[in-house]
């Protein structure tokens, strides 16, 4: 052991950095015990001189709240479950306190905090080096403490503090999120003081809360623990901010205006030497689109009753105005044009904890995430280059549609008890719901669509469209809820801190399209008024009123409406084992479970006993903390979203019944006297009754799983240089998709003697490029029959997904006024499919248009739309001294891969119907990934802030993004073809990087 005295400067010193910049381990020669760490706490250790009346009191700086723990026989201590923050940590010798520490705890990381023998003196591992290493743990991410996140130039949101973290891209603009290590963007799980808030419906993207209110953010891009499921991608684990014993109270405004805004590039057709209409001509002009946005924030916080109950509100509000062209120069004149958006996020976070005692620890938390939006409509003239002031319509949204933020409203209730030294146990109960709604302007639900010609109108009628929203919005009363149940017990067992838990969610679903106004009058004549409509009992002439001159009325009524539902279980059993004084072992095993139902709550998919093993070691080299070496392995599991149960397991509603008529009302546009002429028929039985639950889905489905192995090292070099490397290799082994192809079916049939003629095979979810087994009713009398299909019959290759990636950082810790770090990432990611999602053809999450034929899975092994071969990122900022600081992100990627997909060569394959979406293009094949890279895209982002000391509190900042202004195209059409000729719009720009802009921001705050 190595023990180093301190001057009462260094002490001081030390103290400073320690809590202001989280030092991560405390005394030099001490070596990190074993211990079991939760999602949304911490963990303090260390060591002291054995001594059988010594015993070591944390106690919160904030909040008073004191726990008492006793040392082994060697003098070892460890408390786990601590609510992240400030410490002191106390050596008592009896009544007696002879030594004090300050620590700061972090959110999914420990800290060790250990005494020397030299009684009087404390000693922490700071001295003579930088501890910004964390040997105790086996995990790979960064944390991010609320001070660092106000400090750097990013926007305020979720999505921008994944993008410090290295190993992590954003996605592609069809699926708005993040990549983990090559994972799609539905892959990824995010938590909220312990509880889940990933997008309930699609898995793409979270809840949010007020930024300011957020205390520490991990990011876990891989290597977490058995706890921890749900994710083949990453995890995103966020702590609030709570009150503490003394009141403060705080306002922020930011503001982004357009005149600070760089100009939009506009948008062109492509020269693709086959369209001399277009070729290089203008198509949507940008240049002139406008955008403001306007945050409001307060917060309080402080003791409701001293030492005992606490309060933190967050309130935020974000408005934000834009103006843009939406239509393009094919139309020189368009009604509708242009669209003025204004969006609403009002956002608040409350958060009461209450101590019982100091061993028995209560929290509330209440999250609201809204986002409404109102956009209107006016025409733009391109031959002018000018909008007008006409309105012709609107929409209204509210968590609607597509968007990364899903909003909700959050519940959770969480209990914390230190039932000994030894024995803590954790219990979690959340609720969460939101809301879905799309609304045009001036729309009464109650009136239908009307259509009707010149030819089919009978003569002297009006026939008015008093329903003017065509086409189908979201069914009314879409939401989506969650109620998630969770339990958790810890115990030290010697050199073995064991831990394990349960969890359960619960999630349900309504979510569908209905026709607008319920549905459509579609009026028809017939030349001959005695011809029956489809399904008809009588013919037009039979039913009498202008029927007798040919003249009916076809009311079609259309939903989708679903209520799916899907159980999500686990349970896990976690030991890190201290091997040696130096050497932790962390094994873990997880049990998850995955059942979707349809509307009727009965099960179409279960997913039972899936095993995820975890394995973690990490080795403290030289026994003080400055070189770590570290290694994990493990298998990850996702389920499907509940989205799925709406395209392949839903209640498609689609009937006919035909009327004659005697009038129309002019309110409505409705026809009067109707008398039926047909029951009410649905040419494929689509009557909203659940689609078979059996034929679905293939039979003993797995879900995706993904293993991955990593290992590096982290070592402080000098007090002012940390540098590390991590490798990783990730497999994909199994997902989910639809398959829509008939033609195994019919052989199977043609080899097995059974007849398919009359079957016609819609879609079911099946494991691509393996075995699968499906129940159909081929004969259509009910009875179903088992269909074994090999992946050759099917015609697939086997799923490939990999990810190999190496991460080089350098880090200076904050000393001598400034902090930085710098991450390079190599990375490959390759395969024939990016798991849940398809960045090129589109489609819902596990419901894309990959695997629905086997000619569709042609030439698709290559680079994977994620793939970045090199990224560098790079971020710090620095204090010029008490009044100015300065920050700086800078992000550095190479291009995605571009494709081509075009129509199936005749020689290939007959016509699909499928059109162009095969990799294939003028009749050559184009693997993925083969026609070359998009531009290299290099974002710097800068702020100034400003604290004068003749005004305490106020701070001043001002943020600019994308400060080179470069727009740089990070994605393209790649579709080739449009019928049989060259698409005029193929490698058209579809998404940039956003203009350079600026956010100016005042802060007020105040500390009673």
């Amino acid at each position: 052991m190595i023990n180093k005295k301190m001057t009462m400067r260094q002490t001081v010193m030390v103290r400073a950095l320690a809590i202001a910049f989280g030092a991560a381990v405390m005394t030099a020669g001490v070596n990190a015990p074993a211990y079991a760490q939760s999602n949304a706490t911490s963990t303090i250790f260390g060591q002291v001189q054995p001594s059988p009346d010594v015993t070591v009191v944390l106690e919160n700086s904030a909040t008073g709240v004191r726990r008492v723990i006793t040392p082994d026989a060697k003098g070892k201590y460890q408390a786990t479950s601590m609510p992240p923050g400030h410490y002191q940590v106390k050596l008592m010798r009896g009544d007696a306190q002879e030594k004090t520490l300050e620590v700061e705890a972090l959110v999914g990381q420990g800290v060790e905090a250990s005494f020397s023998a030299d009684a009087g003196v404390q000693s922490v591992t700071m001295i003579n080096r930088v501890n910004r290493i964390d040997v105790s743990n086996t995990n790979n991410g960064a944390v991010f403490t609320s001070k660092e996140l106000a400090s750097l130039p990013i926007a305020q949101n979720i999505g921008a503090i994944i993008q410090l973290a290295p190993g992590t891209n954003k996605s592609d603009n069809k699926y708005p999120g993040a990549s983990f290590g090559g994972a799609g963007a539905s892959e990824n799980a995010f938590y909220i003081n312990g509880f889940p808030v990933t997008n309930i419906l699609t898995q793409i993207g979270s809840s949010e809360l007020p930024f300011g209110a957020i205390a520490n953010a991990q990011v876990l891009s891989g290597g977490y623990s058995a706890e921890f499921g749900r994710s083949t991608g990453g995890v995103v684990n966020i702590t609030t901010k709570s009150g503490t014993n003394n009141w403060e109270v705080g306002a922020t405004m930011k503001y982004a205006p357009n005149a600070l805004r760089a100009s939009q590039v506009n948008t062109y057709y492509p020269n693709t030497g086959a369209n001399p209409l277009t070729d290089g001509k203008l198509r949507v002009y940008n240049q002139d689109n406008t955008s403001d946005s306007k945050t409001l924030g307060f917060y309080a916080g402080g003791p409701l009753i001293k030492d005992k109950l606490f309060a933190f509100v967050a309130l935020e509000q974000n408005q934000s105005d834009s103006g843009s062209v939406g239509s393009t120069s094919d139309t020189p004149y368009s009604a509708t044009g242009y669209t003025v958006n204004t969006t609403k996020i009002p956002r608040y976070l409350v958060k009461l904890d209450y101590n019982l005692t100091d061993d028995h620890h209560f929290e509330f938390t209440r999250i609201h995430d809204e986002t409404k939006a109102n956009s209107q409509y006016y025409g733009f003239n391109y031959t002018s280059l000018t909008r007008d002031q006409v309105q012709k319509g609107g929409m209204s949204w509210v968590n609607c549609c597509g968007t990364a933020n899903a909003g909700a409203d959050d519940s959770i209730f969480k209990y914390t008890g230190y039932l000994t030294d030894k024995l803590t146990v954790t219990a979690l109960y959340g609720e969460s719901r939101t809301t879905h709604s799309q609304t045009p302007d001036g729309y009464n639900p109650a009136i239908f669509q009307t259509s009707s010609t010149a030819a089919t109108r009978v003569p002297g009628l009006t026939y008015p469209i008093v329903q003017t929203v065509t086409g189908s919005l979201p069914v009314p009363g879409s939401e989506d809820s969650q109620k998630t149940l969770r339990l958790d017990v810890e115990y030290k067992l010697g050199s073995h801190s064991l831990r394990a838990g349960v969890d359960y969610n619960k999630v349900d679903s309504v979510v569908g399209n209905t026709a607008a106004g319920g549905g459509t009058w579609s009026f028809r004549k017939y030349s001959d008024p005695n011809t029956k409509p489809y399904g008809a009992f009588e013919s037009p002439a039979q039913g009498g009123g202008y029927g007798a001159q040919g003249y009916w009325v076809n009311q079609h009524i259309s939903s989708d409406l679903a209520r799916p539902s899907t159980d999500q279980s686990a349970q896990y059993i976690q030991d890190r084992y201290q091997v040696a004084d130096n050497v932790l072992l962390d094994l873990g095993l997880r049990n998850e479970q995955f059942t979707n139902k349809n509307s009727d709550g009965v099960a179409f998919m279960s997913q039972r006993h899936q095993l995820a093993p975890r394995f973690g070691a990490t080795w403290d080299v030289d026994r003080d903390g400055s070189l770590k070496v570290f290694a994990n392995a493990g298998r990850y599991h996702l389920q499907l979203p509940t989205n799925v149960a709406r395209n392949t397991a839903g209640n498609v509603l689609s009937t006919d019944k035909a009327y004659t008529y005697t009038g129309i009302d002019p309110a409505t546009g409705a026809p009067t006297g109707l008398h039926a002429i047909s029951d009410t028929v649905s040419a494929n039985n689509a009557f909203g009754q659940s689609k078979d639950p059996r034929q679905v889905a293939a039979l003993d489905m797995k879900p995706l799983y993904q293993d991955e192995i990593s290992w590096g090292f982290e070592k402080a070099v000098t007090p002012r240089l940390n540098v590390g490397m991590l490798a990783t290799y990730r497999t994909m082994r199994s997902t989910n998709d639809d398959w829509c192809d008939q033609r195994p079916i019919d052989a199977w049939g043609v080899r097995n003697h059974v007849d398919t003629s009359n079957f016609a095979f819609p879609c079911a979810v099946i494991n691509p490029g393996i075995n699968n087994s499906l129940l159909l009713d081929l004969q259509g009398n009910g009875k179903l029959t088992r269909v074994d299909l090999t992946a050759a019959d099917m015609g697939f290759p086997s799923l490939k997904r990999t990810y190999t990636a190496l991460n080089l950082f350098a880090e200076h810790p904050f000393r001598d006024g400034w902090y930085g770090k710098i991450n390079y990432t190599y990375s490959r990611s390759k395969g024939n499919s990016e798991g849940q999602v398809d960045s090129i053809g589109g489609g819902d999450v596990a419901v894309t248009a990959n695997w629905d034929l086997k000619e569709v899975m042609f030439n698709s092994y290559g680079y994977l739309p994620n793939d970045h071969t090199h990224v560098i990122k790079a971020f710090g900022y620095y204090q010029w001294n008490p009044e100015w600081s300065t920050g700086a992100n800078l992000n550095v990627t190479s291009g995605r891969p571009r494709n081509c997909l075009g129509n199936l060569p005749t020689s290939v394959a007959p016509d699909t119907g499928y059109g162009s979406s095969f990799f294939f293009c003028n009749g050559v094949a184009t693997p993925r990934g083969s026609q070359g890279r998009l531009p290299w895209d290099v974002q710097l982002d800068l702020n100034l802030a400003y604290q004068p000391a003749m005004l305490k509190g106020v701070r001043l900042k001002v943020d600019v993004f994308n400060v080179l202004n470069r727009q740089t195209v990070t994605a393209v059409s790649e579709t080739y073809n449009a019928d049989d000729a060259i698409n005029p719009t193929y490698l058209m720009v579809t998404n940039r990087q956003a203009p350079r802009s600026a956010r100016l921001t005042a802060e007020y705050n105040y500390k009673f």
